[in-house]
Parts: C-alpha cells; structure tokens; sequence
C-alpha cells in the first residue's frame, strides 16, 4: 500500500477511487467538502441529468457510510449554459441525492468574476447536505461570494476552489476530520491545515498525487503491512 501523509501526522492522502473509501472507517468523518469533476461532456438536459445521477449510484452510499450523523456534506458544482438556457445542474443533483436519502441543508453560490466561460459570471453552487434535516447557521453567515478563479499550481488539471470559499465552508461545518475525495492538487488540505483541521485526501489521478504532494510537502509511505495505513488513518480521523 502506498499513500502519503503530512509531517505533522494530521494529514493523509490515499491513491483511489472516491466512490470506494472502505479504508476509511464508518461514521469518521465530520465533514466532507469537494468539488467533482464538472460536467463538461455531452449537451443538453439528459446528459445534465446522467451527470447529476451519478452522484446516487456511484458516490453517495460511500459519502453517508464514513460521514458522522451529525456531519455536513458540501458539494461545489458548477452550472452551464447550454447555449439556449442555464441546465440548472444545482436542482438535478439535489434531486439525486435526495433520492439517495440525503437532505438539502443549506445553499450558496460563488460567480466566478471574471469568468472564464463563454458567458458572464460563471455560477457555481455550494450545496450543504446532512442525514438529517433543518441545520442552523450563524445569522451573520455568508453562503454568497464573487471572487475570481484562483492560482493553481503548475500541473493541475482543474481550476481551484477560492481558499475564502473553503474556509467559510469549513467554519461553517462541525469540528473534525475533512475529507476531500476528489482531492485534486489539494487546496482543501492546504485549507484544512491552516485551520488547524485534520484532513483526509482521496485521488485516482497519479498526475494530481504528484502535485499535490509536491505542494503541500507530503511524505511517501509505503508498507506491506496492511494494518499500516489504518494505523496512519487513525492518528488523523481520531474522531468527530
């Protein structure tokens, strides 16, 4: 087994598949906060909805086993415009993790400005889910921002999350392990230690291992052992 972690020991990052976390142990993770590939390929609203469903059949029974019951999940995904009108991928993903037993907690939304797409200010939604439903949020809270895509290191395949999104999301969330599965080049683990939050990656991508290691100052570990990654599991998650 090979994985990577921090020199501190409060960070991990585990080569493999977001849609299968079993390394990870039931109920030990206080939030999950990632923003998936966006949907890129394909047109129209079937495609849009083929996307969207996705998140029930492939991510969704994962995410709810290792999140606490009182955990929040957060999902980042942006909107398109598919030339004639916005898809409004916001409410087919709702709708699918809904049917996967999730709750819509809370709902926010970042413009990208400037936007780098075709059409003004880019939106993408920030989408709170819990096992549960009604959650209670500061009255001073903020779930509404207009910020330009940020730096990305070089090598990164996708464009980042802006850290005061991160953040506020974070704060926002209850205290405890984060968990990134799509960790990409790792800004939410960059976040996270800031904060002085244990932090567990998930990525299948050898290229954004790489990166991501590189930038946030990784260890390789390898062992035979197949309690050892357990072992380093446990001295990050320790519990919500």
């Amino acid at each position: 087994m090979v994985w990577y972690q921090s020199t501190n020991g409060k960070g991990i990052l585990l080569p493999g598949d977001s849609g299968e976390l079993g390394v990870i142990p039931r109920g030990s993770v206080a939030v999950i906060v990632t923003s998936p590939p966006y949907w890129v390929r394909g047109r129209g609203r079937a495609s849009a909805s083929r996307y969207a469903s996705q998140f029930a059949t492939r991510f969704a029974r994962e995410w709810r086993r290792v999140l606490h019951p009182r955990g929040a999940l957060w999902l980042l995904i942006g909107d398109r415009h598919d030339g004639r009108e916005w898809i409004g991928l916001d409410g087919l993903v709702v709708d699918s993790l809904r049917r996967a037993g999730w709750v819509l907690q809370a709902k926010g939304v970042w413009a990208e400005h400037p936007s780098r797409a075709r059409w003004d200010d880019r939106i993408n939604y920030l989408l709170r889910f819990g096992k549960t439903g009604h959650v209670s949020l500061p009255p001073d809270a903020t779930l509404c921002w207009r910020l330009p895509i940020p730096w990305s290191p070089p090598g990164s395949r996708w464009d980042a999350t802006p850290p005061p999104v991160l953040r506020a999301l974070l704060k926002l969330s209850p205290k405890g392990s984060v968990l990134d599965p799509f960790f990409g080049a790792g800004t939410l683990g960059a976040v996270a230690a800031r904060l002085g939050r244990p932090w567990v990656g998930v990525e299948r991508d050898q290229s954004q291992i790489r990166v991501a290691a590189r930038r946030l100052g990784l260890e390789r570990c390898v062992s035979r052992d197949p309690l050892a990654v357990q072992r380093a599991l446990g001295r990050v998650l320790g519990g919500p």
